[in-house]
């Protein structure tokens, strides 16, 4: 059974190997060694490690600490640093990497098998953590938009609704942004920003999708080229809608300011429509439209 994915980024032919070897009969699988920065970068991209053992010096204008800064603005993967180097300035410069350990050359086996395991293992913990934390929070806000806000929003005043938007709605930026950054990290292979925005238009509407689905609405999201849209069939404030439009404000502005965390072009137009039966909402994307 093969193990953890490990990049090893080293630039010495035999060391290297002497490494690979010794990873290999652990039971890690080991795809590819880099030897400069630059390949570092890309081969993290390609193979999405499970840790990266990084030697600090290597050849070209890049080296191990630049390499593992670049990585680590785009993905999040323990790092351990492999270097001949015990100098201050060095330790500094790994340290704004958050590194997960520095192991002095000559490597020892039993050192550096100890060090993997326990980088691997306080990893899991941390990422356990996050999520439970993650979810903890985005629990808090569907309980509180499916069920209080309703009720809260029908009895504020009319003059101080444009006050309780503003503050919801910096709430809201602030529980749900990196919920969606997190969102998109974990479905794109590279960064973001090379994305064609088609691509872009894509993962944001899985991601509203979930969302208001996980709020108790019924949502139907495509898109296609430049546009899209989203219809919502469903609404679990329909009973609150007819005497209080006021939701509805608050469901397009929300709708606004998530698609302006993708940073594309264009606008959204949300077109509530009320009828016996039901509500229907539809929301139109066009990335080459005028932002409204």
């Amino acid at each position: 059974m093969v193990g953890e994915t490990i990049l090893v980024v080293e630039d010495e032919g035999i060391s290297a190997i002497e490494i690979q070897d010794c990873l290999e009969s652990l039971g890690y699988y080991v795809p590819s060694i880099a030897k400069t920065g630059n390949e570092a970068v890309q081969e993290s991209f390609a193979i999405n490690p499970d840790l990266i053992l990084m030697d600090i010096t290597l050849k070209g204008e890049m080296d191990g600490i630049d390499a593992a800064a670049i990585i680590k603005s785009f993905m999040d993967v323990p790092l351990i640093y492999l270097t001949a180097l015990d100098d201050m300035e060095t330790f500094k410069r790994m340290m704004d990497t958050q590194a997960t350990a520095y192991l002095i050359k000559p490597i020892d086996e039993a050192e550096l098998r100890n060090n993997i395991e326990l980088a691997l293992k306080n990893y899991q913990l941390k990422k356990k953590e996050l999520e439970e934390e993650k979810k903890a929070s985005l629990k808090d806000v569907q309980i509180f938009m499916r069920s209080a806000l309703p009720e809260l929003v029908h009895n504020i005043p009319i003059s101080e609704r444009s006050v309780f938007l503003s503050r919801f709605m910096r709430l809201f930026e602030q529980n749900m942004k990196p919920v969606y950054s997190q969102y998109v990290k974990e479905n794109t292979q590279g960064p973001y920003d090379d994305l064609e925005d088609s691509e872009k238009m894509k993962i944001y509407f899985s991601w509203i999708s979930h969302i208001y689905d996980d709020l108790g609405f019924r949502v139907q999201a495509r898109s296609r080229s430049n546009r899209g849209v989203m219809t919502v069939k469903k609404c679990s404030w329909s009973h609150s809608r007819p005497q209080d439009v006021f939701l509805c404000l608050i469901c397009q502005s929300i709708m606004r300011l998530t698609y302006s965390w993708t940073n594309l072009p264009g606008s959204v137009k949300g077109e509530p429509t009320t009828g016996i039966l039901q509500s229907v909402c539809k929301f139109d994307y066009d990335m080459e439209s005028e932002v409204q």
